[in-house]
């Protein structure tokens, strides 16, 4: 049984290429490269390397054979061969290093394994027929080891380091990244809500201040509702980004938890598994704290639009009772100008009367005045009377009619008609009694 050396190279997909030029290098140092992951490939002590998936993160598993527990010089030769094939920290997520030693004591390959680490942490696992613990409890530099010492090999301890801990490790490594994304985003959603409270602010002391004329201050009201209005839009929108982001994190927390209830190789205590998933529970109740600030923002805001919907009724509904009482003030003088209106018109009516019966009966006395003489004067009063009375009323159903009142049509003729019999009564009286008499 030889000391190993395990390293897990995680990457996006779409930079799968940008290995290749490694898998070569490894190639030219003996190091055989297998597309898929196989248990056979771990029966046989050799060097080899291949990759696993989960999701959109790519794994490239390497293992090489460390030779008389030469560690520093096969670390450095690993580093070399990453040199040459033009491997930086932009194209690599992140890395982790796995020390295996099977014949130098656990205490001591510990130790042995914190130095070459540089970590001091020490989070004990329970691996089947060995130890093993993490040295640190995140990726420092975007990179994490562990030590392990296996008594012997078995089926479930080779599995579990060919398989299963890398892709516990992307695990990890998806709840780190999205976590890292969703605090910038609860950050981002927390300065939103903090730059519209302080605006709510200015506009609420604004409405107490407000000095203006009704119609100005209902406007300014008006804008103010739009405002906020797009305000509360914004924040209902935050507030669905950090309910999304809070349902994310809790998944793929939910997601590890079976991860490693599923794990056969390797036994998590209690205390490991918090250490590790302690600060992404964390951050899951920041952003339930930010989702409960954004939710008092949007009451605030809702407050806030109904207030000045208020006042934007009340200022209507005073601005509507002016309106009223003018109209009806407005038609109380109507009112009595048509009174007057009234008044005069029977007055001028009856002046109209009393000109054409002066007239009308001094005309026919100088036109007719032989008739005029022999006429009796209370018939000559019923005629200029019945004269003056009709030409009178004619006369206004005909401006009416002028004006577009066609409804009065029928009363204009029934006038008419008595007006023209009076004027043929008349002529032809006043033709038959101005002729002379026979002798």
């Amino acid at each position: 049984m030889a000391d190993e050396l395990w390293r897990y190279y995680y990457f996006l997909e779409e930079d799968a290429d940008n290995f290749t030029p490694l898998i070569e290098v490894f190639q030219q140092n003996k190091v055989n490269y297998y597309p898929d992951y196989s248990f056979k490939l771990l029966e046989e002590e050799k060097s080899f390397s291949y990759q696993l998936k989960q999701d959109n993160l790519s794994i490239l598993v390497l293992c090489c054979l460390v030779e008389k527990g030469d560690w520093e010089d096969y670390l450095a030769s690993l580093e070399a061969w990453e040199e040459k094939a033009g491997i930086n920290d932009a194209d690599i997520v992140a890395e982790t290093s796995v020390f295996l030693s099977t014949k130098t004591s656990w205490g001591d390959f510990l130790l042995s394994s914190q130095k070459l680490s540089r970590q001091k942490e020490d989070l004990s696992i329970g691996i089947e027929e060995g130890q093993m613990a993490r040295l640190c409890r995140l990726w420092p530099q975007g990179k994490a080891f562990y030590a392990c010492h296996l008594d012997k090999y078995t089926r479930q301890n080779r599995n579990f380091l060919g398989s299963e801990l890398p892709l516990l490790e992307a695990s990890l490594l998806r709840l780190r990244m999205i976590s890292s994304f969703l605090r910038e985003q609860k950050n981002t959603v927390l300065r939103e809500r903090e730059q519209l409270d302080q605006e709510l602010s200015a506009i609420l002391h604004t409405q107490l201040v407000m000095e203006k004329g009704s119609v100005e201050e209902a406007k300014e009201l008006e804008e103010q509702v739009e405002g906020l209005s797009r305000a509360y839009g914004k924040i209902a929108g935050d507030y669905n980004t950090l309910l999304s982001a809070a349902n994310r994190l809790s998944s793929l927390l939910q997601s590890f938890k079976q991860q490693l209830d599923a794990l056969r190789g390797a036994d998590f205590s209690e205390g490991f598994i918090s250490d590790m998933i302690n600060p992404y529970l964390i951050r899951l109740r920041e952003i339930e704290e930010a989702q409960n600030s954004i939710i008092i923002s949007r009451e605030n805001h809702r407050a806030a639009i109904e207030v000045a919907r208020s006042k934007i009724d009340i200022m209507n509904a005073r601005s509507n009772m002016a309106t009223q009482k003018e109209i009806r003030n407005l038609m109380q003088l109507n009112v009595t100008i048509q009174k007057q209106s009234l008044v005069f018109q029977y007055a001028a009516g009856l002046i109209e009367f009393i000109v054409l019966a002066y007239y009308s009966h001094s005309l026919w006395s100088h036109l007719a005045h032989g008739a005029y003489a022999v006429i009796p004067g209370w018939i000559q009063f019923l005629v200029v009377i019945a004269f003056s009375g009709n030409t009178v009323y004619c006369t206004h159903l005909m401006a009416e009619y002028m004006q577009g009142e066609h409804h009065v049509k029928n009363k204009l003729i029934a006038t008419a008609i008595p007006l023209f019999l009076i004027l043929l009564i008349v002529i032809a009286a006043s033709a038959l009694l101005s002729s002379p008499l026979p002798h």
